[in-house]
């Protein structure tokens, strides 16, 4: 009986051990040149701001080898930042995939906190065949091939033959059953190179490429081509004879909710109303970084978003919007964030609530980063009371940063920035070191604020004064005493 058991271990183990959950994924592989490294995978979160997400953290181990699991719903794009490239899959729910990762190329200093520079997108290389890959892959080649050799023809002289012909080629090479994924994606990719022919009918493009079909959230090419299209639509609409009410309503007080209403009046958007809501919000944030409309209502309607739009992740877009657009604004709450402290143990920025809070990033490499360090020292000292000194330290390898902590015994709350590169966008870095102030409720106070030695201390005692002040005002007791009268 024993050997039978013993048997049947062997058989149906390995099947336990290398199952993947229906909404998870697996990837793995070996890199030597990645040994000991920190690699991160994400996808877009969210087309509109261009906001990544993290899915998953994981370690090269020092032999390259490495193997993560993380989960998806759908049929989702990946990127993992890989230096001066970022790699690129798409991966399917259930799925393990065997990658091969690019020559490493470390990242160059002047690009790490460039914000113009874009990383080279490389598609990674899979061991085993893969359709979708394959099959996209192959797709692009042709098409980008196709639409780059006709580009001239086609939007100069709005050939729609041309751009007809050039469809068909490269569709009937790339069947696909009708309402697929594949399908979807040919779809979108070819309403760019509609949008060039029909540039001056953009209601004929919005009602072949949207009206009538679902929202495609996690869809590349869908996002490609509705911010293509829908760019400068407030000023479109509101200028065509259909766009009157829409007019009215952005030029009034009205609510987002008033706003999609008078939108969804219009049968381009009748019948899609997550559709409309995106249109709105896509406007509202392209309006926010132009100059005719006042920044402060654009923050109020985005904010009557979160609450008014229907569906979660309209809810989870507008979100995004508002906190990309009012973030580091005085008075706004500051970007939380979850870092390791040097000692490895995660701790937020949230948890110094109850103090100020003096925000810098720095780099222990860094001259004047280093200059800076002594002055606050003196201030984490004499400020200890009240104020918390914290830097997170951005240099590339913590163990040399936490040497260089130690050995020069800086006594105030340091964290690493661990590849966070989100960190460096909320707090639109550009150059180290870099300086917040932030009050005892979590609320940006002065962004950017001064360096140590440019005024800060009599700006601080200001500040602090006031808020006290305000905070005895609040809290005092509605019993009068004779001090009083």
């Amino acid at each position: 009986m024993g050997k039978y058991i013993f048997l049947f271990i062997l058989l149906f183990c390995p099947l336990m051990v290398f199952s993947i959950p229906r909404d998870s994924v697996v990837i793995q592989g070996n890199a030597p040149e990645y040994a000991n490294m920190h690699l991160i995978v994400e996808c877009k979160s969210n087309y509109i701001t261009g906001e990544h997400t993290e899915l998953k953290r994981f370690l090269v181990d020092k032999k390259g080898t490495f193997r993560t699991e993380f989960g998806v719903s759908n049929t989702t794009k990946i990127f993992i930042k890989l230096g001066e490239s970022v790699g690129h899959l798409l991966v399917e729910p259930g799925k393990s995939y065997e990658i091969t990762l690019p020559p490493y190329r470390p990242l160059k200093p002047e690009n790490k906190l460039n914000p113009f520079f874009v990383p080279e997108p490389i598609m990674l290389g899979l061991h085993q065949d893969d359709e979708i890959n394959r099959t996209v892959r192959d797709f692009e080649e042709k098409y980008n091939h196709a639409f780059s050799k006709n580009i001239q023809l086609i939007v100069l002289t709005r050939d729609h033959q041309a751009a007809k012909k050039l469809i068909e080629d490269v569709d009937v090479k790339f069947p696909a059953d009708k309402g697929s994924w594949f399908d979807s994606y040919k779809h979108y990719k070819y309403q760019i190179l509609k949008s060039y022919i029909y540039s001056n009918q953009k209601r004929r493009v919005i009602k072949e490429g949207f009206s009538e079909r679902p929202v495609e959230y996690n869809l590349d090419p869908y996002w490609e081509a509705f911010n293509h299209v829908f760019k400068g639509f407030f000023h479109f609409y509101s200028s065509s004879k259909y766009g009157e009410d829409f007019k009215k309503c952005l030029a009034g007080s009205s609510s987002f909710d008033t706003i999609c209403s008078a939108l969804s009046n219009d049968v381009l958007f009748s019948k899609n109303k997550e559709l409309a809501e995106l249109v709105v919000l896509k406007g509202l944030y392209d309006a926010f970084y132009s100059n005719h409309y006042e920044k402060e209502r654009v923050i109020d309607i985005v904010n009557g978003a979160v609450s008014d739009c229907e569906g979660k992740r309209n809810k989870a877009i507008a979100k995004d919007i508002l906190t990309k657009i009012s973030k580091l604004r005085v008075g706004t709450q500051a970007p939380n964030f979850k870092l390791p402290l040097l000692s490895r143990k995660d701790k937020e920025l949230s948890d110094f609530r109850g103090k100020f809070v003096y925000l810098n990033f720095a780099n222990t490499q860094n001259y004047s980063c280093k200059k800076d360090f002594q002055v606050l020292s003196q201030l984490a000292d004499t400020y200890k009371r009240d104020m918390q000194v914290v830097t997170v330290l951005m240099d590339d390898d913590a163990d040399q940063a936490t040497k260089y902590v130690k050995s020069n015994k800086l006594k105030w709350t340091f964290f690493h920035f661990n590849q966070n590169g989100k960190v460096l966008d909320d707090y639109n870095l550009r150059a180290y070191p870099t300086y917040y102030l932030i009050d005892p409720e979590g609320n940006i106070i002065l962004a950017p604020a001064p360096a140590p030695e440019e005024e800060f201390v009599p700006i601080f005692s200001e500040i602090y004064n006031e808020y006290r002040y305000k905070k005895l005002r609040k809290e005092k007791p509605k019993t009068r005493s004779i001090y009083d009268l």
